[in-house]
């Protein structure tokens, strides 16, 4: 949250919720976004808040700059370049690739554990994100946030089919962390350096880890002799 002693600092604006003892938020995009940033050692404040209104394309997080200008996620890199926070150049040729992966499978385990599984749902999509609510406008929200989220992980994979089958989900998810627990094999970070790739892993998997919701991925994950320790410690550290 910006402060008088930093007024001029830029203020990342991001989704609100209550009683998070660990993570400062259980969203993608945020979290990978505030990694992005502290991987390009930018200065910045963060300002939480549901309201998405002030942002260009409606959506959180934003940046809203000391002059007023309000950035969209989506253009933070750019913004970046312009005011000399550049990330290194990644030494992975395939980055976009594994970027892939990544959006596509291990970003929409979080959102369906998040949105869509019953027992996520109430701990952490309706129970932290919608608990300032009134029981009825919580239910109504939380409904239409469940089923957006349903048809976009549809749309956007259609091979989940109608069901939506959570295990298929999970199965894609594993074998995206075997891929990557071979690319990380003994580097500090996957793409040679702080990295996009870098920072949606470790947006997603800290997430999976932190997550108040015992689940298949998060049991491979954090049990006793698991082969993705490696992938644990990189998120953790």
């Amino acid at each position: 949250m910006a402060t008088p002693e930093a007024p001029l600092r830029e203020i990342l604006k991001s989704i609100s919720f209550t009683q998070l003892p660990f993570l400062p938020t259980f969203d993608t995009e945020c979290l990978r976004t505030l990694t992005v940033l502290k991987f390009a050692n930018y200065g910045f404040d963060i300002q939480y808040t549901n309201e998405p209104n002030g942002s260009p394309n409606g959506k959180l997080p934003y940046l809203l700059l000391p002059n007023g200008q309000a950035i969209a996620s989506n253009n933070v890199l750019k913004h970046l370049e312009q005011s000399g926070h550049t990330l290194p150049e990644s030494k992975l040729n395939s980055e976009i690739v594994y970027c892939t992966m990544v959006e596509r499978n291990l970003v929409p385990i979080v959102e369906y554990i998040m949105w869509v599984d019953s027992v996520g749902f109430e701990k952490i999509g309706n129970g932290r994100y919608l608990s300032d609510y009134p029981p009825f406008v919580r239910y109504m929200l939380g409904w239409f946030k469940s089923t957006s989220v349903a048809h976009d992980l549809r749309v956007r994979q259609p091979e989940y089919g109608a069901a939506l089958d959570g295990q298929v989900l999970y199965d894609n998810a594993i074998r995206v962390l075997d891929s990557l627990l071979v690319l990380l094999d003994d580097r500090e970070y996957l793409a040679g350096g702080p990295s996009q790739l870098d920072a949606c892993v470790f947006a997603c998997l800290n997430i999976l880890i932190e997550a108040p919701v015992e689940s298949p991925i998060r049991n491979a994950l954090l049990h006793t002799d698991s082969k993705y320790e490696p992938l644990v410690a990189f998120a953790l550290r």
